[in-house]
């Protein structure tokens, strides 16, 4: 069971790299990875049902990416933090996040379900932060997440799109920097 998934989630990130999801069929998946088109349907509705356990398992995966070793103190700390995940998931799927940036389920791009499970992790890394009521205020962190998400993966997108013209450690040296100053105030 467990070479089935591997074997499918290896098959959808490689067709990816062709064809859209749009123009994706199950017949196309199942022959990339190997499998019988009955095996597919013994644990998936269909096409839909697939993708959806997709997500599920990237957002597990970008989840467990957080190094958990840096004090959660400060709020720039855990943005820090937060931005070396992104850039590690970055690292270890980059041809998929570029077409994800491209391609849409139901109408919308997959990137933004990339985008939301950002921001549902670091809604739960600023939950236990001293120093987050001090610094927002009355600010709900579920805005607080969205806003420093954004930002973030706004000028990820940007670096990506336009070929990395910063190292890594530059470009996470420039986040850090504007942190810092955010933080300042």
């Amino acid at each position: 069971m467990k070479r089935t998934y591997r074997e499918l989630i290896k098959a959808l990130e490689e067709l990816l790299c062709e064809t859209t999801l749009e123009q994706m069929t199950v017949k196309q998946l199942c022959d990339a990875a190997q499998i019988q088109r009955t095996t597919f349907y013994q644990h998936f509705q269909d096409m839909q049902d697939f993708l959806e356990w997709y997500i599920l398992q990237k957002q597990n995966e970008f989840h467990s990416l957080g190094t958990g070793s840096i004090p959660r103190e400060k709020v720039s700390d855990v943005l820090i933090e937060l931005a070396k995940s992104i850039m590690n998931y970055l690292k270890n799927n980059e041809k998929l996040v570029k077409n994800m940036m491209n391609t849409q389920i139901n109408g919308k791009p997959l990137f933004d379900l990339y985008v939301s499970t950002c921001v549902e992790d670091l809604m739960r890394r600023l939950e236990n932060v001293p120093e987050l009521e001090e610094s927002a205020g009355n600010t709900p962190v579920r805005f607080l997440a969205e806003y420093y998400v954004g930002g973030m993966i706004a000028v990820f997108r940007w670096w990506i799109m336009h070929d990395k013209p910063y190292s890594e450690e530059e470009f996470l040296r420039y986040l850090n920097l504007r942190i810092e100053r955010m933080r300042r105030g």
